[in-house]
């Protein structure tokens, strides 16, 4: 009898042993994004994005990482297979030849250019008006099909991020830096710079959608199928909402419904 019981304990150990064994291990990379993905000295990441795959991750047994990297340096480490997930790249069609795009957005940003001091350049949508002029671009940014074609128009310089933009649309060393509000503002905040630069009066420079995009090495592209349809699993039960309400950030509407963001209250840019 002793025998028979040592036999299935022994059994039993080697099944979940076996469970554990199979337990997929994803690393998802990013950088700062502010309500997205936010590294917390000494503590796990916070955010959106963070929150979103921890709750996919618990649906589907993931054994789930994070780490923060530049941004170029994350999309590369996806592309070569190094990681699994990239958080949050807005979808273009350079970008689809590079990565596995779960198809569902779960955020969406306006793309805007910031100015200096008044009076700032004009701005009414027209690229040829800013010939002649610095503009800043971020590294590793996409800023949407009309900004592309407008490039060999424009004066472009790349800096490393959108903080070093700022510093220099201070200085003068650029007339223009071409960013999102969502990341702009809590820089500008931090750089005590609220009252003396700011978006520039006129039309978007693009509005675009951002979500998780996987390596095309194998197995990432069968990982992002499975985050697709956990994603629409949270969608149903509530939970995904729910979490772009808790972080501040407007949920996309299904793709091919709207273009329209479910808009939220205003709130503060940190939680």
């Amino acid at each position: 009898m002793m025998g028979r019981w040592w036999g299935w304990v022994a059994g039993l150990c080697v099944v979940v042993m076996a469970s554990g064994a199979m337990a997929q291990e994803v690393l998802a990379v990013g950088t700062s994004f502010p309500r997205l993905f936010m590294p917390v000295p000494g503590n796990p990441p916070e955010g959106l994005a963070v929150e979103l795959l921890q709750a996919v991750a618990q649906q589907r047994g993931w054994q789930l990482r994070f780490e923060h990297y530049p941004w170029p340096r994350a999309q590369a480490m996806v592309e070569h297979g190094q990681a699994q997930i990239l958080i949050g790249p807005y979808r273009t069609p350079e970008r689809e030849q590079r990565f596995v795009f779960a198809p569902s957005a779960f955020y969406e940003d306006r793309l805007v250019f910031y100015g200096g001091p008044a009076p700032r350049p004009h701005w009414q949508g027209d690229y040829r008006a800013l010939a002649g002029l610095e503009i800043a671009q971020v590294a590793g940014w996409a800023y949407g099909e009309a900004f592309e074609q407008a490039r060999p128009l424009l004066r472009l310089t790349t800096v490393r991020d959108v903080e070093t933009g700022l510093r220099m649309l201070r200085t003068g060393r650029v007339a223009l830096l071409a960013t999102n509000e969502r990341n702009t503002q809590p820089v500008l905040a931090n750089l005590g710079l609220l009252q003396q630069l700011g978006p520039v009066e006129g039309p978007a420079i693009g509005q675009l959608r951002g979500h998780f995009a996987c390596s095309r090495q194998p197995p990432a592209p069968a990982l992002c199928e499975t985050l697709e349809l956990a994603l629409q699993q949270l969608r149903r039960t509530g939970e995904w909402p729910r979490l772009n309400q808790k972080w501040g950030v407007g949920l996309p509407e299904v793709d091919g419904a709207s273009n329209a963001l479910w808009r939220l209250p205003a709130r503060a840019y940190s939680p």
